[in-house]
């Protein structure tokens, strides 16, 4: 019994989903600060976490298909983030300043307004730095690496096309 290998489908490469998938740590230093009429406060933060940035296979799509020469088009999604992370272990608040008249303020009220908005932009920072161009490319790149050494190991060859690239 002989098998013939009919090339490359959609199921099997949405199967190669995980590999697409970097991940990505992120490291940044955010200052959050809320001002007032005659002072301010202000929290700095170390933001540690991490995204997954990966182009979505379920979305591929295969153009020109020859079977004979054993080539074929896959038209890819641009890579997303997904997944953004917050590290709460690795990240920590430096410090906590107020200024003007605000330092002399009793309670800690303002203290925990501007916490709680530091952590929730850190949060945002994690996402937003994931989005950053290069790792964008670096995604795209890593994605046709993985496509076309698993195409090659099939006999094939696949050209990787990205919608509004040339």
């Amino acid at each position: 019994m002989t098998h013939e290998h009919v090339g490359p489908t959609l199921d099997r490469i949405r199967e190669l989903s995980e590999l697409v998938t970097l991940q990505v740590d992120v490291a940044d230093v955010q200052q959050t600060r809320i001002d007032g009429h005659v002072g301010g406060i202000c929290a700095i933060l170390v933001v540690k976490g991490d995204a997954q940035v990966g182009v979505d296979l379920s979305a591929a799509r295969l153009e020109k298909v020859d079977a004979t020469a054993r080539t074929a088009v896959l038209v890819l999604p641009e890579p997303t983030v997904s997944r953004p992370r917050l590290d709460h272990d690795r990240s920590h608040l430096f410090a906590v300043r107020q200024d003007g008249l605000w330092a002399i303020t009793p309670g800690d009220g303002l203290y925990d307004q501007v916490t709680d908005r530091a952590w929730t932009e850190a949060q945002r920072t994690v996402a937003h730095a994931a989005a950053d161009a290069k790792i964008l490319e670096r995604a795209r790149q890593h994605a046709e690496q993985v496509l076309r050494t698993w195409s090659t190991a099939a006999g094939w060859d696949l050209m990787v096309r990205w919608p509004g690239r040339p």
